[in-house]
């Protein structure tokens, strides 16, 4: 209990500062050492020896955001521009190759968890950065506010669906819902995080509906259904992590805050929120545009 209420006056101070510093290269640092930190967690975690693919893979976590953030400042200054499907297909060979010169140590499974640490994880991030550029991808939709308003929309869905399970979880939980993977979760405790969940991001909105946007395109209809899914799609994440963690018999990622694990740990949920609901939101403009 104490743990929770700890990482959850943690999570608070991290959600107010990336909200503060979006605008700033504080948060492309932020973004980069998050990736970089989760992708060694998870190598760590797979048991990867292979040192080059560690090095390497380590690199590409950090260049991700990078290149996500300053894609436009890179293509002015080399008139480059660099193609996501020919990034994966060389890098993909690249590890393949790397994984021939030390297969004695190396296993192909182990290859690609590192491309899920290392371009899925990174990429997920990085969607923070398109959460908060909507209002310019979509301009005639979103205003500036809007970019905030994403930011926090997806940690509150991913982190307080968790908060709510928990403590729901802890005070009526009797039935199991996923035994075998994670014991302690319990479907009330599922039932309680999606209540928490929407009901917290239906207050984000209204909050900014009702004081910052200068454009009211969304309603409350589309914040419920929004958030319902993306409690959903939080408790996959955190059941996911669980199935890792179980699979190679760790009980943390890292331990980079102390008692509360590392930053795979803290947004397993998270990455997976980030990245639908910035999926969401292009799929949603698309049908309607």
């Amino acid at each position: 209990m104490l743990k929770r209420t700890v990482f959850g006056i943690l999570a608070a101070i991290f959600g107010i500062s990336i909200v503060a510093l979006c605008f700033t290269p504080a948060m492309v640092i932020t973004v980069a050492a998050l990736s970089a930190t989760a992708c060694f967690e998870l190598n760590k975690c797979i048991g990867l020896k292979n040192k080059p693919i560690k090095v390497i893979s380590f690199i590409v976590a950090i260049i991700i955001p990078v290149y996500y953030e300053y894609a436009k400042e890179i293509y002015e200054l080399t008139n480059i521009k660099i193609s996501t499907v020919a990034f994966l297909v060389f890098y993909t060979i690249l590890l393949m190759g790397l994984m021939l010169a030390k297969y004695e140590e190396t296993k192909f499974e182990e290859v690609c968890s590192v491309i899920l640490s290392s371009v899925f994880v990174p990429y997920a991030f990085s969607c923070l950065f398109r959460l908060r550029d909507m209002w310019d991808t979509y301009p005639d939709v979103y205003d500036h506010h809007y970019g905030r308003f994403f930011i926090l929309f997806a940690l509150l869905a991913a982190w307080l669906t968790d908060t709510f399970a928990y403590f729901t979880g802890s005070l009526i939980g009797k039935h199991k819902m996923c035994p075998n993977i994670s014991p302690k979760k319990t479907v009330e405790g599922a039932i309680g995080g999606i209540i928490g969940g929407v009901l917290s991001c239906v207050i984000l909105f209204a909050v900014f509906d009702n004081f910052f946007f200068e454009k009211h395109n969304m309603n409350y209809i589309e914040v419920i259904v929004i958030a319902l899914l993306l409690s959903l799609i939080s408790m996959v994440g955190d059941l996911s992590a669980s199935v890792i963690k179980r699979n190679f018999n760790v009980k943390d990622f890292g331990n980079v805050v102390p008692g509360h694990g590392g930053v795979m740990d803290r947004f397993d949920s998270g990455l997976f929120v980030i990245a639908s609901l910035n999926a969401i939101i292009v799929i949603y403009r698309g049908i309607l545009s």
